[in-house]
């Protein structure tokens, strides 16, 4: 199993917050960062975006400090996906046991969740990145 996948687990059922980055309070980037903590690597954090946020301002820190995007999906990578129209959340892929799965903080659920990977996930999902620990 990844490292970064074991420290994501321990946040389930971790309630959401916007901007979050307390272990009792994470959204998605906020789960990301911290997991990478746990791991010993610091990402590069911005806290001053809104619920909608542009794609480019919300994301460009972050993935610089995850490197170039990859083809492919393995447990221990981290998806950007959009909701709408523009990517704007992040998520942890996993080794779900029916499949891959995805470990994010969920606006929608109101906590950090873990589900299979199915076809309408699979369609948002926009840039891969493999950042191993």
């Amino acid at each position: 199993m990844s490292k970064l996948v074991e420290a994501a687990r321990k946040y389930l059922g971790v309630r959401f917050v916007h901007r979050g980055r307390l272990p009792h309070k994470l959204d998605c980037v906020g789960l990301v960062v911290r997991a990478y903590a746990d791991c010993g690597i610091t990402l590069p954090d911005r806290r001053d975006y809104s619920r909608e946020p542009n794609a480019d301002d919300f994301l460009s820190s972050i993935e610089a400090g995850l490197g170039k995007p990859v083809s492919g999906l393995e447990p221990g990578d981290v998806v950007t996906m959009k909701t709408k129209l523009h990517p704007h959340h992040l998520a942890i892929v996993t080794d779900h046991p029916h499949g891959l799965g995805l470990i994010h903080a969920s606006g929608e659920h109101g906590k950090v969740v873990e589900h299979r990977i199915d076809d309408s996930y699979m369609k948002r999902i926009v840039r891969v990145y493999r950042r191993p620990v």
